[in-house]
Formats: C-alpha cells, structure tokens, sequence
C-alpha cells in the first residue's frame, strides 16, 4: 500500500493500543472525511532531512511513549543535531521539544494539542481540572504549519487565548461559591451582637454625664479665672467631678456657644447639674457664684484697698485693679477726663464701706461699684454746696480726706475744717502743715515722714492742697469739708489721750507741743 496509507494505519493502532477503552461522548474523537494524501513538505536547501528507518520517505516519524497513551508525531527537524534527551511527560501533558509536535490523550479522553517550538510552552491538564501554563520562546511558525499528515481527531480548544492570565507554574483553582455554615452564621452574628453591647454601653455611658444621671448630690465650687479658655473651664469642671469626659464637654460647648456666655468668677454647682446646667450655672446672672464681704475702712488708700480685695480674691491681683483705675473711663460727673491715665486719678472716690462681691471679679465691675456707691452718697445737695463754696467736688475730696486722716472723732472733724479753711484763706499761714501728708508721702517707700521731706504732699513746705486726696474719706468727713465749724482757730495738736487741742495763736500751741500733754506721733 502506499506510504501515507501505512501511516495512518499505523496511527490508528498506536492511538487504539494507547486508550483500549472507549472515550468519553464529548471528548471523542471524531474520524475525518477520507482526503487526499498529505503533500509532501518542501525541503529546504540547506537542511537534511532524517528518514525514518521504518516509514517511507519524507513522511513524519511515529513514537509512542509506552504506558503513557501518549502518540508523538516527530517533524522533520531543519538541523541533522539530534533533540535532546527529555524526560518522560506525565499523563495529561503536550510538550513540544526540538520540532516535536505530542498529543497528549489521557484517561479521561482529553486531548491537548501542545505547540512546537525549539523552547518549550507548556499547557498541564490535571484530572483535577487544574491548568498551568509554561511560556517559553516563540514558536517557530514554519514548524507549526507542517502538516502531520491525515487527521483521525480534531482538537478546537485556544490554549493561549483562555490561559492567558494564567500564572507561570501556578495551578488555576476554579472558583467555589464560599458558604459560611451554621457555625460561621453564629459566630457572626456574636460579633454584631458584642459590637452593639459595646456601641450601646458607650453611648448609654455619655448620656449619663451629659444629663447627669446617678449623680450625686453635692455642692462644689469652681473658679473660672479672668480671661479665661475653655481648656481651662473644662479642666475645673473635670477636677470637681463636675464631668468624667472632657472631650464630650468641649463638643457640647463648642455647639452651645458656651464661651460666649461663661463669666469669670467663682460659682457654686452641682454634680447632679447636667450639661447645660452646667454652663447656666457660670454665667453672670443665673449663676450662683460665691460671695465674700468685705470693709473698706474709712481714711483708706487706693493701696489699701487694692491690696485688701486681693487678699479676700475679690479679684485676682491687685495690679488689675491699678490697670483699670489707671486707664478705664468712667462715666461719673465728679471724674476729671482730663486725668485719664493718672496712677491715682480715684484716690478718695472708692467710697468705704462693706461690700458684698463674687470671688474673682472683673475688676472693671469692682471699681465701678466703689464709683456708683461714691455718686450715690454725694447727693446733688453736696454738688450745690461745693459750688457755692466756690470748690470742686474734687477739691472738697482733698479737704475731706485730710479730715480723715486726722480727726479722732466725730467732734473733731468740723473743727480741723474750719482749722483747714483758716489757713487756706490765712495770707499769715498759707502752709497748712497737716502731718498726714507726710505719711502719705512715705507710704510703701523707705523714705522717713519729716517736715523737711522734699516731696509734693509735705504741706509743711509746699502751700494750699495736697495735689490730690490723701485717702477716701466717709461720709462725716465729707459732711464736716462741707460744712466746716466757724472758728478762727489756726493750730491744732495730738493730746496724749488720742483727741486733739485746738489754738486761735502760736505761742498757745507752742507751749502745749513743749509740755508733757502733747502726744507725739513720730
């Protein structure tokens, strides 16, 4: 017969001798219409081809691998180098080595179709249905148009373009619809159900001190400085055990506007008090702050005084208290404009008396209540009668706190006015050589009270009044500037019994300072 004849004879035994069972209806191959016999392959002129030692000329050798069901169809190779010893390929696998074209047919009836190539690309088809791809060089394309001769099955399945994506050396693993079970259903729903129980017991925990629920009931109090930040009040809330969650307050008050309406100050609150009583309960008028009294002695300083509200925390320091006399305007109609920036421009306009205020004050509402209690007292009958005596509010002051500074008694006070308002008017006596100016001279200084003291407030040696008041005179002070006793008495001296003798001359006061019934203050 002839020798394509002998050929595909031979096919069909080895390919019946590598599955002697029938394959599977969907994989089985498929016989071909009877054709013409392959043409031979043109040679190429530089090449020689091997002949086969038991096929006819020109055409493909056969292998079989044994035990493998495994048929190669070997092509003619363009070079006389013999390929290269391979292993043997496990079942299921087309490699292509040397010009070597293998159909793999397996067990299972699949056929796979592996490309030739001098390198190698390699597609695994595992019983399991896993599929690796093995790139290697390019395919030489006039190996993989020789012809092999006539076809018993057909293979139509694109290997590169389906496995494409495939990782080198890596099984493709089909996708399974993951299924989470019963236990996997129960341990989720455990999560949701802890994730809420801690959700729930967080939210339920900044309810309770927003709304001061369970709170005790006790008093604390809290003091928000002057000039304050909100980093400070919540630290002062948070220390009393006003509020467990700083962070939640400044949120509160960040939407609530609580700045705006906090004052500065010292309030008492509660720990029941939830958030908004909180803030209601810092600010100026529903707050309930807490208060000291405090006395201003009659005859005071502005020093004393200063120093003496800063000892009962009526304000922080007494320097804002100095800033403020210093610089503020007031709107009173016995303030001079004109001394605005003066250090002691109020000096003998904080009316004395006892005063109820909030600890830590603004010291603009201190000084202010000194000022309105001062107006109050010097009714419009004293402006009257400072006018008709030809004499300012201010200079009425001035007289009066001399009488302050002096007097022992109430007695006394009209008689050294009237001593006062002799000298003033005395072309023989225009010193009013008052000693309480000297001790005002020298207060908070090292400097010693003597009647040579070069100093404006020494009225031994400068004529008419002090430059301002030496004191903050009371309201019998004020009464006796205004209305003097009528004397001609020019001199007055301390007895040693406290109270003071009163002289029309010199020599009669000259001999009372030289006996033993003078009482010296130095």
């Amino acid at each position: 017969m002839p020798n394509d004849d002998i050929e595909l004879e031979e096919i069909k035994r080895l390919i019946a001798d590598a599955n002697p069972s029938p394959l599977p209806k969907s994989k089985e191959l498929v016989p071909s219409q009877p054709r013409q016999a392959a043409p031979v392959m043109p040679k190429k002129p530089d090449a020689e081809i091997a002949k086969p030692a038991k096929q006819g000329a020109g055409l493909p050798a056969l292998s079989k691998r044994p035990g493998q069901g495994q048929v190669s169809v070997r092509r003619p190779s363009q070079s006389s180098t013999p390929a290269p010893a391979r292993k043997p390929s496990s079942p299921g696998t087309a490699v292509s080595r040397g010009g070597v074209r293998e159909y793999d047919i397996s067990s299972n009836g699949k056929v796979s179709k592996a490309p030739v190539s001098g390198s190698v690309r390699e597609f695994d088809i595992s019983s399991g249905g896993k599929v690796t791809k093995h790139r290697g060089r390019a395919i030489d394309p006039e190996l993989d148009a020789l012809d092999t001769g006539d076809e018993k099955f057909k293979v139509n399945f694109d290997f590169d373009g389906v496995y494409k994506d495939v990782p080198e050396d890596r099984p493709l693993k089909l996708r399974r619809e993951k299924r989470t079970g019963c236990i996997g259903g129960i341990m989720y729903a455990a999560f949701v159900i802890c994730v809420s129980l801690v959700f729930a017991s967080l939210l339920w925990m900044a309810t309770v001190d927003v709304l001061g629920f369970g709170a005790v009931d006790e008093q604390v109090s809290v003091q928000i400085p002057l000039g304050f930040t909100m980093e400070e009040v919540t630290n002062a809330l948070y220390e009393g055990g006003l509020i467990r969650y700083r962070f939640l307050f400044n949120l509160y008050a960040s939407f609530s506007n609580a700045e705006d309406k906090i004052t500065a100050g010292t309030f008492i609150l509660n720990r029941n008090f939830d958030y908004r009583a909180l803030v209601q309960g810092m600010t100026a008028r529903a707050g309930v702050r807490v208060e000291t009294t405090v006395t201003i002695p009659e005859g005071f300083t502005l020093l004393q005084i200063f120093t003496l509200l800063e000892d009962y925390d009526v304000v922080h320091s007494a320097d804002e208290l100095w800033e403020v006399a210093t610089n503020h305007s007031f709107n009173f109609h016995f303030l001079d404009e004109e001394t605005l920036g003066e250090r002691f421009r109020l000096e003998g306009f904080l009316f004395p008396d006892t005063y109820n205020f909030f600890l830590f004050s603004n010291p603009v509402t201190v000084i202010n209540r000194f000022l309105r209690e001062f107006d109050r007292r010097f009714t419009e009958e004293y402006v009257e009668r400072a006018e008709e005596m030809g004499m300012s509010v201010r200079d009425i002051i001035n007289v009066a706190a001399m009488i302050e500074r002096e007097a022992a008694n109430d007695v006394e006070r009209p008689r050294i006015a009237a001593v006062i308002y002799n000298r003033l008017e005395s072309p023989n006596f225009p010193n009013l050589e008052i000693d309480a100016t000297l001790s005002y001279a020298v207060q908070g200084t090292d400097l010693i009270a003597t009647t040579t003291l070069d100093h404006p407030f020494n009225t031994y040696l400068h004529p008419g009044l002090p430059p301002w008041p030496i004191a903050n005179p009371g309201i019998a002070s004020i009464r006796a500037a205004l209305f003097p006793q009528d004397t001609n008495e020019f001199f007055y001296a301390l007895h040693v019994d406290g109270t003071h003798r009163f002289f029309r001359t010199y020599p009669e006061h000259r001999a009372f300072v030289q006996s033993d019934d003078f009482g010296r203050w130095w």
